[in-house]
């Protein structure tokens, strides 16, 4: 009985393992940085200068869906983001981390993704984007303490 028992645990766990939610974390602060006069001018501009806020940047393949931003409940963020081909960059905004952030893909995928405040108290940019791999759509959350440069 036990060993029955443990061999549908592990079935269970490969299972679980091997489903694909469409969202992937990647910590990285190994690229190109902006200049400090550019940092200077993004945190103040999203009076993100203070410890507990981070900034979140919508980066590739965002065509206009809506997209909605929550934080404890109440909408920080909704507007219809286009990337720009040369910056890579549709959005950006600041926000408290020290509370998960929910991010619906409202039109497009109808996906919601969580941005818990264990990870991006860490790190003071967080970066969305959105890679097309097979005809799927999947989310990758890119964790920094580097700013990319925006021009």
């Amino acid at each position: 009985m036990k060993k029955t028992l443990f061999l549908y645990g592990v079935f269970l766990f490969l299972i679980l393992q091997s489903c694909n939610s469409g969202i992937k974390s990647v910590y990285r602060d190994d690229f190109r940085s902006a200049d400090e006069a550019e940092k200077e001018k993004i945190l103040k501009e999203v009076k993100a200068s203070k410890s507990n806020m981070s900034i979140l940047f919508l980066t590739q393949i965002y065509k206009g869906e809506k997209i909605i931003i929550a934080q404890n409940g109440k909408t920080i963020y909704t507007e219809y983001p286009i990337t720009n081909l040369n910056t890579r960059i549709a959005d950006y905004l600041s926000f408290n981390n020290q509370q998960d952030v929910v991010i619906k893909d409202g039109n497009f995928q109808k996906k919601e993704i969580i941005i818990p405040a264990k990870k991006s108290s860490q790190y003071k940019y967080i970066y969305l984007m959105k890679k097309v791999n097979k005809g799927k759509f999947q989310f990758i959350i890119t964790y920094s303490n580097t700013l990319r440069p925006l021009k």
